[in-house]
């Protein structure tokens, strides 16, 4: 939108003409629905009328309607604007400047239960900055440590503080980095940069998930909530749509090929054999931690990142000796099953990596993570090609489990993927990685004891 039709938006819904006294008897109900107000677009960034009207209501004796608050706030809204409306909604002020947010937050929070504090937390948001998540204090502190040189740290921490509380990821990161100045010395720097960074994040209150955090929202085992990182559903890009990994070219000149070829993932049968053995692990801990309840046993998902289905998957990696007590439990799997299973006991590698770019026969995963030794990986799809399950640009920073099948390498059906995205001196690092790791070892194609 232009700022001319932005302008004339918020004067339709904001008509300085609709101004009027405040209803007699009801000036006491301005303070407290402001302080509500604030609260609830910094927690949320939006919310429609009634829902506010809901929660005010059911924390104070005074009562009101949705057409109360308008007549009531709207004068706030011309004096130091914290929030405005617009249609049904109450947004915050940085909505005020591009309403095309109101319909995109609205698509991610739908269906999402909202966090609704008590009263007195409630109230504390009212402060913008104002977040009950201590991990941010030992970012900053991670901050002033590891560029105590630079100038404007504050600045850097609450810009990134501030775009990650209000999506689900730092799509700006690297800008704000490349802005400050801020350049790691090592990568063990960097990586524990981006491990504090996440832990922070997910314990964010974020506005995509109506003010829940992502740890949060993991623990309700909501079918719908995203985490950070956060496990992603198959997505559509239209054949002449910008393909998401970054090339430039339209999606059916670029990606899509590769999911034509079906070399870069399963056969059928190499997915039949992978899925079978690899449910009737889980349906072995399932039973054996009781972790899915109402299912006897768990079944092939609709969709990835079936919540409950990863708690399962938790508990395996957490120790990954249950195969060896699942396969001496059980008479009932072929050979083929057994030798599989011993194989992910053996050689799974669980951690972080990048995922650098497509090949016609494989996804190139860089390992980087601390304490481990940097590698590339071939990665094969499942029952579809990683660029169409993702459908993110490139490179992705991203977490899963790296399995062996016969002589190819595949990940675990799971890829929680950070929602990141890098400056040109963090790529230009990358990239250095990668040509070295390529030089030195070539791409491990299989793995081996």
């Amino acid at each position: 939108m232009t700022k001319s039709h932005e302008k004339k938006l918020f004067e339709k819904y904001n008509p300085a003409g609709a101004v009027v006294r405040c209803p007699v008897g009801r000036a006491k109900m301005r303070k407290p629905l402001d302080l509500y107000a604030k609260a609830a677009v910094n927690l949320y960034g939006i919310i429609r009328r009634d829902e506010f009207v809901e929660i005010f209501n059911s924390q104070n004796d005074a009562q009101t309607n949705a057409d109360e608050v308008y007549t009531i706030l709207l004068p706030n809204v011309f004096k130091s604007p914290r929030y405005g409306f617009y249609k049904e909604y109450i947004v915050h002020y940085v909505v005020l400047d591009d309403f095309s947010w109101v319909e995109n937050l609205e698509q991610h929070q739908a269906g999402k239960p909202r966090y609704v504090p008590p009263k007195e937390e409630f109230l504390k948001h009212e402060e913008e900055l104002y977040d009950d998540n201590p991990h941010w204090k030992k970012f900053l502190d991670f901050m002033w440590n590891a560029f105590a040189e630079k100038k404007n740290i504050m600045d850097a921490f609450e810009e990134i503080k501030v775009s990650a509380m209000r999506t689900r990821g730092i799509k700006k990161l690297g800008a704000i980095m490349q802005e400050y100045n801020l350049v790691f010395t090592d990568q063990e720097q960097k990586q524990s940069f981006l491990d504090s960074l996440t832990l922070a994040m997910n314990n964010a209150r974020i506005w995509e998930n109506k003010g829940h955090t992502p740890e949060e929202l993991m623990k309700r085992g909501t079918s719908n909530a995203p985490q950070e990182p956060f496990f992603y559903p198959p997505k559509k890009t239209g054949p002449n749509q910008s393909c998401p990994c970054g090339s430039g070219k339209n999606y059916k000149k670029c990606c899509a090929l590769v999911g034509k070829s079906r070399t870069t993932q399963l056969s059928h049968d190499e997915c039949k054999l992978f899925y079978e053995s690899w449910y009737k692990l889980l349906d072995f801990i399932n039973r054996k931690h009781k972790k899915l309840t109402g299912k006897n046993a768990p079944v092939c998902p609709a969709y990835y990142g079936d919540p409950e289905l990863v708690k399962i998957r938790e508990k395996l990696w957490a120790k990954p000796r249950v195969i060896n007590e699942f396969l001496n439990s059980t008479d009932r799997l072929s050979d083929e099953e057994i030798n599989l299973l011993k194989s992910w006991e053996k050689n799974h590698i669980k951690g972080e990596f990048f995922l650098m770019k497509y090949e016609p026969d494989y996804a190139v995963f860089m390992r980087l993570e601390k304490g481990s030794a940097p590698r590339l990986y071939a990665v094969k799809g499942m029952a579809k090609p990683i660029a169409e399950v993702l459908q993110q640009q490139l490179p992705v920073m991203l977490q899963t489990v790296l399995l062996p099948f016969k002589d190819k390498i595949v990940y675990d059906c799971y890829i929680a993927s950070h929602n990141i995205s890098f400056g040109s001196g963090i790529l230009v690092e990358l990239e250095e990685e990668f040509a070295i790791l390529m030089g030195e070892y070539g791409l491990i194609t299989k793995m081996t004891p």
